[in-house]
């Protein structure tokens, strides 16, 4: 009798308090749940995709779907009357038959589910056409109109990275190992390089301006090492085979060549090491000499290689040393119209790092001047073909914003702001691409947004204007919080930029649970950023500081390199001092702060709960690295050097090896299909935690790949994360 109420009482105490870990949030608001805004179709809707001009300005085309569905359309909008036709409906082309299908019905469902629809727009050079593709099997063509559409070529073989000659001739294309042409009058198909070697291929190629020649980047992938994963979501596990390019293993081969487009074998750059990092190429305008700049295997030396076609022989016109850290990625080239000067970027000057900046050069190296180099970042640039304006993305007003900057002929600046509070092009890893211009330079369009607004197109010039509405009619139903650039003191003083988000009508009297959100380089950049942070604001009366982590641009090369054989420590430190701040505000409950990421910032995330134990209460560390032997070389080595040079940075940087720090709340979540962020840097951090006897919370998801995209896990995994961070900083 007596064990019977003790087993009652202990029932009672567990249905009155549960888990807070199965607890849903609590009902929103404005009647959309987390995971509603996560679902498709997507109330913000499909922001436009893949967008190209039309080399004479007219159109741009673009993927879209008015309905928030997965599966996206061919749109063009004519940037002369505003006007937004779909011109392809991906739904209605055929897929190619299957003879012998021997997918399961799951398979075939998925192929149906996760159809992305058609993109890799091109224009032609007369702007009379669109290619598209590879899509359902097949390279498409078709008019501005989306009249005369049919398939490059009409077979099931696998065609990629199909280009347009300059003089619209030919279309050349990589399929297998080697570059084809096809002869877009006869139909005739020639093949261009002869490649054998297993292993070996093509990976990219690029036409010279008169099209008669192809710069060709050629590579063997064979010494690349391989992984075993396991597919656990059969009825009987299976293995899935994974290459990439395993660090410590050295297994980059390289050659840099020109190919002729009648044919034959491919005459390669002298004297040009097989392991580097290319990072840029540029024909002349008179297709004399290409440049090439190119970063050493250890990231410490970056060189402007110029090749004369006739000789094929190079020369090293420039060459810069990483004063300290490595040298970062945004190396960038271009050429003046008349061929006579080459155009580069930079984050280095007179040994020393400063502000990315535009250079110009002679072919031979001489007569470095400056083009743009000012106390701020260019975060991208490009001259139109038939121009000579050069178009930057430059960010004046703040690390957090860009804008649009025009380099007239005679020097002077044109500036063009599409959303005030926002970014102008797009934003990526390492740049911002520029955006869309016409070949005469006259025409310009963007894709932009800002916090709450989501990527749409904007006419740039010869006005600015909106041009797209994507959101669903649902998107009205969402409150946006305040979003406002901040910022506040580093290590070391450095100065460090935030993007606080508040509910509105905070209430100041109160100390509110806070969150470090989605952690990562550059994620303080003020574009659109989802709904995660505004809704863990106005939904669940939180406080949400996204920050500009180490190796974020916009503060010059040495912030953009900063965490050289220091990753995860220079940045935990930096959280750290993101707490102070605020801690500092007065309505933030300091012993409620949290802190979450994916991928780095699950790493990141691992990172900071291990090695300042106490100081964050709660940490959702989702496809997380934690030993950095476990990723790609290109990645590793740049930042930590070889883990066979420095064994102790890569101890020292890895969470694996600081399981025992763990005190608060962590919560593992990783695909185990992930070929990027392999699901056994999860296993063996889960390993070390038990090893430690420390105690967490883990959620894998069996089907899932870096992206956990899969049509139920991006909605699941964004309101576990959401659950685990509310109810664990809102508890008594």
């Amino acid at each position: 009798m007596v064990r019977f109420l003790r087993f009652f009482v202990l029932l009672s105490l567990l249905s009155i308090a549960p888990d807070v870990f199965a607890q849903a949030l609590p009902v929103p608001k404005s009647g959309l749940t987390l995971e509603r805004l996560y679902e498709y179709p997507i109330v913000n809707g499909r922001s436009p995709v893949g967008e190209q001009m039309s080399p004479d300005g007219r159109y741009v085309v673009y993927g879209t779907n008015k309905d928030g569905a997965r599966m996206l359309d061919a749109y063009v909008m004519d940037l002369r009357t505003g006007k937004e036709t779909k011109i392809v409906e991906s739904g209605k082309i055929a897929r190619a038959p299957r003879q012998d299908d021997v997918r399961t019905d799951l398979q075939k469902k998925e192929e149906e589910l996760y159809d992305a629809g058609m993109g890799g727009y091109r224009w032609s050079p007369d702007s009379k056409e669109i290619m598209a593709g590879p899509y359902r099997g097949r390279v498409w063509l078709f008019t501005p109109e989306g009249k005369d559409l049919r398939p490059l070529i009409d077979t099931n073989e696998q065609v990629t990275s199909a280009s347009y000659s300059p003089d619209g001739k030919y279309i050349a294309f990589i399929r297998g190992q080697n570059l084809f042409r096809y002869d877009r009058k006869t139909g005739g198909i020639k093949q261009i390089t002869f490649l054998s070697k297993p292993g070996t291929s093509l990976d990219e190629f690029y036409w010279s301006p008169d099209g008669s020649k192809l710069l060709v980047v050629w590579s063997d992938t064979s010494k690349l090492g391989s992984h075993v994963m396991m597919d656990f979501s059969k009825e009987k596990a299976e293995v899935v085979n994974i290459q990439r390019l395993w660090h410590g293993e050295m297994s980059v081969d390289t050659q840099i060549g020109v190919a002729d487009v009648e044919g034959g074998l491919i005459k390669f750059v002298e004297g040009l090491p097989r392991y580097m990092w290319p990072t840029s190429y540029a024909w002349s305008p008179d297709g004399g000499m290409f440049a090439l700049y190119w970063t050493k295997d250890d990231f410490q030396e970056a060189t402007i290689t110029i090749v004369p076609v006739a000789t094929m022989k190079k020369l090293d016109a420039y060459n810069e040393k990483a004063p300290k850290n490595y040298i970062p990625d945004f190396r960038y080239l271009a050429w003046t119209r008349d061929s006579n000067r080459v155009l580069f970027t930079t984050d280095i000057r007179d040994g020393k790092f400063v502000n990315r900046g535009l250079y110009s050069m002679t072919p031979t190296g001489e007569d470095v001047q400056a083009v743009y180099a000012e106390q701020h970042d260019i975060a991208g640039f490009m001259r139109p073909k038939e121009s000579d304006r050069i178009v930057l993305v430059t960010q004046a007003r703040s690390p957090m914003k860009t804008e649009i900057t025009v380099i007239e002929p005679g020097g002077r600046l044109t500036v063009h702001v599409p959303i005030e509070n926002g970014v102008a092009t797009r934003v990526g890893f390492d740049e911002c691409p520029p955006p869309m211009v016409s070949e005469d330079g006259r025409v310009m369009a963007t894709i932009a947004s800002a916090p709450g607004v989501p990527w749409e197109l904007y006419s740039v010039e010869p006005s600015i204007k909106r041009l797209t509405n994507t959101p669903l009619e649902d998107f009205k139903k969402v409150t946006w919080a305040n979003f406002e650039q901040v910022t506040f003191d580093g290590p070391d003083g450095i100065k460090m930029y935030g993007l606080l988000v508040t509910p509105k009508g905070l209430d100041k009297s109160k100390k509110h649970p806070a969150l470090l959100t989605d952690m990562y380089a550059n994620s303080a950049k003020m574009s659109w950023g989802g709904h995660f942070a505004n809704y863990a604001a106005q939904e669940l009366d939180m406080v949400c500081l996204y920050v500009d982590f180490a190796a974020s641009w916009g503060q010059g090369g040495e912030r953009n390199s900063s965490y050289y054989k220091s990753m995860g420590v220079i940045d935990t430190q930096e959280a750290i001092a993101a707490k102070r701040y605020l801690s500092s505000l007065g309505y933030v409950n300091d012993e409620r702060v949290g802190v979450w990421g994916w991928s780095y910032g699950g790493f990141l995330t691992c990172m900071i709960m291990l090695t300042a134990p106490g100081v964050f209460d709660t940490g959702v560390a989702v496809a997380s690295v934690t030993d950095w032997k476990s990723y790609n070389e290109w990645y590793t080595r740049r930042r930590l050097g070889m883990e066979k040079d420095g064994p102790d940075v890569y101890k020292k940087t890895s969470p694996v090896w600081h399981a025992a720090g763990l005190t608060g709340n962590l919560f593992l979540i990783h695909g185990m299909l992930d070929d990027n962020v392999l699901y056994q840097d999860t296993a063996r951090m889960v390993q070390a935690l038990i090893d430690e006897r420390k105690h967490f919370d883990l959620m894998a998801y069996p089907r899932d790949d870096h992206s956990i995209g899969k049509a139920t896990s991006r909605p699941h995994v964004y309101d576990e994360i959401m659950r685990y961070l509310y109810w664990k900083l809102n508890r008594g």
